[in-house]
């Protein structure tokens, strides 16, 4: 079976999955579209709060411009990976040679003469050096989240992109991964027959025209219970959901 069809669209779809599950249109669900738009809002926190729910964006940075705005979703900053050119050899020079004994570059992949070792050896010491040179320097990029705001220190001196991670409140149901999807909406189910089963709790029974019906309040809430209780350990045991790009 495809992606598609276990994974809803929209609420809509999401709300009328939630009624078809209790009985409609066969049995009168007792539910407004608000109690089931409240279950599903309470199913998507539940799930940010239990698994978390970690996104990707793409991101320019500005030669000269150390703070970014982050998305109106975003909780806490996770990483940032920031970009290079592998074919770009610049950061083989200024600003990290700084002149030895007589005048001579140390390490240098440019000046190998007098290395025993070649052009590999002083290729592996250059790079060596240079990683020693950046930390002393201070010049390898890193980052802190201020509030609502990416620091990039130092300042960029040139237009890349970085991919950063972070952590969401927001949580998109067609985003979803199947598996997490179909956590999520059996929670909400959950929550649903949680709220009926105290609606028709109320009554044991109603009368009709074909007789009384036993109302079965007390059921539902048994086995919402039970359901919520099997979700939780369910979805402790489950990994962290796959993250997408977006931007």
């Amino acid at each position: 079976m495809s992606y598609q069809s276990f994974v809803l669209k929209d609420e809509a779809e999401l709300q009328q999955w939630l009624l078809r599950r209790l009985g409609a249109p066969l049995l009168k669900v007792e539910l407004t579209a608000d109690h089931l738009h409240d279950n599903i809002e309470d199913a998507k926190r539940w799930f940010a709060a239990k698994k978390g729910w970690r996104r990707f964006f793409t991101m320019n940075t500005i030669a000269g411009k150390g703070s970014y705005p982050l998305p109106l979703d975003c909780d806490v900053v996770v990483d940032v990976a920031f970009s290079y050119n592998p074919t770009d050899l610049a950061f083989l020079a200024l600003p990290y040679w700084v002149p030895g004994e007589n005048g001579q570059i140390p390490y240098s992949v440019f000046n190998v003469a007098g290395h025993s070792g070649g052009m590999y050896s002083s290729y592996v010491q250059t790079l060596q050096y240079i990683e020693t040179a950046k930390k002393v320097l201070s010049a390898e990029q890193d980052w802190r989240q201020e509030g609502h705001d990416l620091l990039i220190y130092p300042q960029p001196n040139r237009s890349a992109v970085v991919i950063v991670e972070y952590t969401s409140h927001t949580v998109v149901v067609n985003d979803m991964t199947e598996r997490d999807h179909e956590i999520l909406k059996r929670y909400a189910l959950a929550l649903a027959k949680k709220d009926l089963g105290r609606i028709r709790s109320k009554f044991d029974s109603y009368p009709t025209a074909q007789g009384t019906v036993t109302m079965d309040g007390a059921a539902l809430l048994e086995e919402a219970s039970a359901e919520i209780e099997k979700l939780t350990e369910e979805i402790a045991d489950s990994a962290m959901p796959m993250g997408f790009l977006v931007g």
